[in-house]
């Protein structure tokens, strides 16, 4: 099942902390680094910028989520000389350890961000782990921000003081007056966002008496959010000078993420962690009875805030049936398509129509040695895009081999090699090997449903006995034609019914994983699933015959060959149907 990753970009302490941590930023999951010396002295400057001065700016902070401790963070701001003028480079530092379902989960993540005098971003570099490695870098080029990760590199319009580093949002954050009601703004600069400006908008509450780790406190009371998070708010606690003393940040399905400024000495203790994972676990009313015979299902989604508006997938095999404030209803058909629906051949061209769903991305290294060689030995010589599609999903399912929650979010090429994962991975290895074969592919956020009594390996005894659970999920799709996709599950044994979509996307960003959690988010709030109705395959009208669509630009047309049994895969796998 997909690890719930609201963690990532929590607005937290971004503005009013002086440019100290944020709860649990972008997502570094992986190996819990030794921390000893990390951070004891200033980091080093950019080639060319100077000698690093001692720092101007220093804060840790532990981490404590759902009253226990997993984590730290650090900040350490240093000024450079350059020729140009004073530069400021603030590092970032935090980690974490997570239990999912009592397995422990390491998340690191370490950022790096230079600005000049008046907090243009110069560059950043930001490294993220989770048993996989994500590693990208920016650098401004006149207007633009030019960001490389994994060989691929995107250009975003970002001029340079249209959105301020963080040592400029500190010096700003300094002079809001400590007063109720006093509101404040800044157009900031995140690396977990860097396609583009990140509103920041808070209140100052006002002055109250805070329990601070059992020590009562005279603070004032503020609150803030960031733009392309709306979803998360942040309440924090200054003292009169503006010092951080605390931050609480309510996750969706979690719980209360609280971080405290302490010392050094503190944070290198060994963390608890606290478990993430069950409680984004949905049971629905009643079991969904043999979801793989059911040909539709229709449900109700129910959020605990009655004046929330949920937003689903709406097309294809998924269509919304009524949307309003507490209450969305949403039917799920199962798909039937033939190696006749299809009217060209592998591999389709990069057409501009298409180009977002064929090409590598930092996530889907399609170009990759691994990622060739197992594409041909997942299609072989099959020309059929419907064909072609389950021959991945077959062949995925078989390859990875360990089914575990021990990586974060593993790129395709990652777990080409590792050969280990739980849905992400099975997903995101999907669409690569259908790019990879000039398939187009994207995948897809949502729901994933596991009947009682059947248990994926990675969840072991979560399934609930009387009705199966829903829990956050994963799966990809390859585009057979137009308004045509193919679902892809080769974690949950194929796609049926019990697949309710929240968002699809081609992963082609640099950092998608922003952007899938904003539509995650709105759901994980003690959501509640009703099935209101299911219809057997065999009580399906029959399919209407249609016309075949005009081959698109680029695509050969298909002549669709008897069935042949395909040589068997190299790998050991057995053959594939």
């Amino acid at each position: 099942m997909l690890f719930p990753r609201p963690f990532r970009s929590i607005p937290g302490r971004s503005s009013r902390s002086k440019g100290s941590c944020r709860a649990v930023s972008a997502g570094a999951l992986a190996w819990l680094l030794s921390a000893a010396g990390l951070f004891a002295e200033a980091p080093a400057s950019d080639p060319g910028q100077g000698l690093v001065q001692k720092p101007i700016f220093e804060e840790w902070v532990v981490v404590v989520l759902g009253g226990k401790t997993c984590g730290f963070g650090s900040t350490v701001t240093t000024k450079t000389d350059a020729p140009s003028g004073p530069h400021y480079v603030t590092a970032h530092h935090e980690e974490f350890v997570v239990k999912r379902l009592g397995t422990n989960l390491k998340i690191v993540e370490s950022s790096k961000v230079t600005e000049d005098a008046e907090g243009g971003v110069l560059s950043f570099d930001q490294v993220s782990e989770s048993g996989s490695s994500v590693e990208a870098r920016g650098l401004r080029d006149g207007d633009e921000i030019v960001v490389t990760s994994r060989g691929q590199t995107q250009r975003f319009y970002l001029p340079r003081l249209s959105a301020l580093g963080p040592e400029a949002v500190r010096r700003l954050t300094n002079a809001v007056p400590l007063k109720p009601g006093q509101p404040f703004s800044f157009d900031t600069f995140d690396p977990d966002y860097p396609q583009g400006i990140v509103e920041e908008k808070g209140n100052v509450v006002g002055e109250e008496t805070r329990n601070v780790r059992g020590v009562p406190r005279k603070l004032w009371k503020l609150t803030s959010g960031v733009s392309y998070m709306p979803a998360l708010l942040s309440t924090f606690w200054v003292d009169d000078q503006s010092n951080d003393v605390e931050s609480l940040t309510v996750v969706p399905g979690i719980g209360n993420l609280h971080e405290y400024v302490t010392d050094r000495a503190e944070c290198m203790k060994q963390p608890e962690g606290a478990e993430i994972f069950a409680g984004s676990l949905i049971k629905p009313d009643r079991a969904l009875p043999s979801p793989h015979d059911l040909g539709r299902a229709v449900y109700r989604l129910i959020p605990l805030d009655p004046g929330a508006k949920l937003t689903l997938w709406d097309g294809g095999e998924q269509r919304v049936l009524s949307s309003e404030p507490g209450e969305c209803e949403v039917e799920v058909t199962a798909p039937r398509f033939t190696a006749a629906d299809a009217n060209w051949e592998l591999p389709h061209a990069d057409t501009p129509e298409l180009h977002r769903y064929l090409q590598a991305s930092s996530y889907l290294e399609v170009d990759s040695p691994e990622i060739q060689t197992l594409a041909r030995q997942a299609v072989g010589d099959e020309k059929n895009p419907v064909r072609a599609a389950h021959r991945i999903e077959k062949f995925v399912r078989g390859y990875i081999t360990k089914k575990d929650l021990n990586i974060g979010f593993g790129s395709a090429e990652e777990t080409a090699k590792s050969r280990e994962g739980d849905c992400t991975e099975h997903a995101v290895l999907c669409a690569a090997l259908g790019r990879a074969a000039g398939l187009p592919t994207r995948c897809v956020v949502g729901f994933g449903y596991i009947p009682p009594g059947e248990m994926e390996p990675t969840i072991a005894n979560a399934s609930d006995a009387a009705t199966g659970i829903f829990g956050f999920h994963m799966w990809a799709e390859a585009w057979i034609g137009p308004d045509e996709w193919q679902p892809m599950d080769a974690a949950l044994d194929g796609f049926d019914v019990g697949h309710i979509a929240i968002t699809k996307s081609a992963l082609e960003e640099v950092n998608p994983i922003v952007d899938l959690n904003v539509p995650v988010l709105q759901m994980m709030q003690s959501l509640k699933i009703v099935i209101v109705q299911t219809v057997p395959k065999s009580e399906m009208p029959a399919r209407v015959a249609k016309a075949p669509p005009r081959a698109p630009s680029g695509a050969a047309p298909m002549q669709i060959p008897p069935q042949t049994t395909p040589a068997p895969a190299s790998n050991g796998l057995p053959p594939l149907d």
